[in-house]
């Protein structure tokens, strides 16, 4: 697909943590957006000191059949020049913005179990995927780790439950690095989760999160035996 520029306006914010947002955008013009699961939009963000503008790239939370109300997750903490510029503009203020952009996307791996692994933020891409897949009536075997923080870093549980409920196909494991010590979850990083594979040769998986998660996973799947393995870095300011 071929990236163009469109316009769109903010049609809600909602916190999800102390430090995540999910931006919602509504298109303008053209209406609607025509892209890939895993694939991101650049937003067009005002340097200040410059007088010029960058372009700060966010994948897209929202599946392809939402095409017309784009998702996207920020995050406050980070204090990057693009989640800051968004985060300061109100609800129905227009954004200037490209896209798609980005080749992390499923791909045909038809006879293999679908693991996602991702870490913070890196869920976005990865929740696209999978809605999609769910969308699609899969009947793959899909798995997804994610990695957090503590407690208070938590958030979609409820839509993770029900996805759980609604398909018998999935499954997921919410791991902690700090937890408190009343926590009795998953403790650790997703790197320890993938101690449970013997080998991985029969794996397709999906990673995305900060460039030293990324190539640790990697790594460790292909010595595990997998052969299909894509991934995307997320970094931690944008």
């Amino acid at each position: 697909m071929t990236a163009c520029s469109f316009r769109a306006t903010i049609l809600s914010i909602r916190q999800l943590t102390r430090d995540i947002r999910e931006m919602t955008l509504e298109m303008r013009a053209p209406s609607e957006l025509s892209f890939q699961p895993g694939q991101s939009i650049a937003v067009t963000v005002p340097d200040q000191n410059s007088g010029s503008s960058l372009l700060r790239y966010y994948s897209l939370v929202s599946p392809p059949h939402s095409s017309t109300q784009l998702i996207l997750l920020l995050n406050s903490h980070d204090r990057g020049k693009g989640s800051t510029f968004l985060l300061e503009n109100e609800i129905g203020a227009e954004l200037q913005i490209s896209g798609p952009h980005g080749s992390f996307i499923l791909q045909d791996d038809l006879d293999r179990e679908l693991l996602f692994v991702g870490t913070g933020t890196g869920i976005a891409p990865l929740w696209s995927m999978i809605a999609t897949l769910f969308a699609e009536s899969s009947s793959q075997p899909i798995t997804l780790f994610w990695g957090l923080r503590n407690e208070s870093d938590r958030y979609y549980l409820q839509e993770l439950d029900l996805w759980k409920s609604h398909h018998k196909n999935f499954s997921y494991v919410l791991t902690l690095s700090q937890p408190r010590s009343a926590w009795n979850g998953s403790t650790g990083r997703v790197t320890d989760l993938l101690q449970t594979y013997t080998t991985a040769a029969h794996v397709a998986a999906y990673v995305c999160g900060n460039r030293g998660m990324v190539k640790e996973v990697t790594d460790l799947l292909h010595e595990k035996g997998a052969s299909a393995v894509y991934w995307e870095r997320h970094d931690e300011k944008s």
